[in-house]
Parts: structure tokens; C-alpha cells; sequence
């Protein structure tokens, strides 16, 4: 009986520490993702395209919810700067789940922002949105790929 007892012991410790670890894994990729999402907005809210691709791994891929699939640092300064020089501001992200394996973090997302239509009027849209963010050799936390859609 004592060496079940001790077995049995053993056992809840590996258990309790095993869910320990998954809940301060979760926590970590919370603050993670709240960093992250943080700074992409803040940096597309100030209108610099440049310093948003630079959140952005050099070959991060991107798609817009069109069909089409950007790849690299400048086509996403490109697009970046389409949207800010046709008025769109205001953006934040609102992380609805993440799954996190290491060194990389899959997170859905609700985004919204603001813009303007052609009648000159302050218009608040946005959609869902999927990014992959990986951990690079400084520890920095970048966008490898992403990919949303628009809904009403």
C-alpha cells in the first residue's frame, strides 16, 4: 500500500506540474500576443509602412483576404501604404484564441479600423484575421505569415 501510495503521489506531482506548465505557457503567449499586437498597431496607426514591415519576417507571406499572396518585407510595405495614404487608421486586433508550440504562435483574431468611404465619411469596418508569429535568434517576436478577410 505505501508504495502506491508513493506512486500515486509521484503521479499528481507530474500531473499538477504538467498543467502548471501549460497554464504559464498560456499566460506567456497572452503577453506575447498582447506585445505584438501592440506594436503592429501602434506602428500602423502612426502611418509608417516602412517600420511595419520591419515586424514582419524577411520572407513573411501575407494575404489580404483577395486571392492574392504577397511575399516579403517590400510587398507588404507596399500594401501597407496603400491603405494608410487612403485614409485607414484606428486599428487594433483582439486576440480571440492562439496555439503555441515553442517558438511559434498561431493566433486568430478579430481586427477592426476606421476609414473613410467616397461620400468623405468616417466608416469603422474589419474581419478575421490568422497570423503565424515566430521567435527569431534575438528573441524577437515577428509576423511570418498572415492572412484576413473583411466582413460586414
Amino acid at each position: 500500500m505505501r508504495k502506491f501510495l508513493s506512486t500515486l503521489t509521484l503521479c499528481s506531482c507530474i500531473v499538477g506540474g504538467s498543467v502548471g506548465s501549460a497554464v504559464a505557457n498560456e499566460t506567456d503567449t497572452t503577453k506575447i500576443l498582447a506585445s505584438v499586437n501592440s506594436t503592429w498597431n501602434a506602428t500602423f496607426n502612426s502611418g509608417d509602412s516602412n517600420a511595419l514591415a520591419v515586424l514582419y519576417t524577411e520572407d513573411a507571406t501575407l494575404s489580404p483576404g483577395n486571392g492574392e499572396v504577397l511575399v516579403g518585407q517590400q510587398q507588404i510595405v507596399t500594401l501597407f501604404k496603400s491603405f494608410i495614404d487612403n485614409g485607414v487608421h484606428n486599428h487594433s486586433i483582439e486576440t480571440v484564441n492562439a496555439y503555441r508550440n515553442d517558438d511559434q504562435i498561431v493566433q486568430l483574431a478579430k481586427w477592426q479600423a476606421d476609414g473613410v468611404n467616397d461620400k468623405k465619411e468616417t466608416i469603422t469596418f474589419g474581419g478575421v484575421l490568422m497570423t503565424v508569429v515566430v521567435q527569431n535568434s534575438d528573441g524577437k517576436w515577428l509576423t511570418q505569415s498572415a492572412v484576413w478577410n473583411m466582413g460586414n
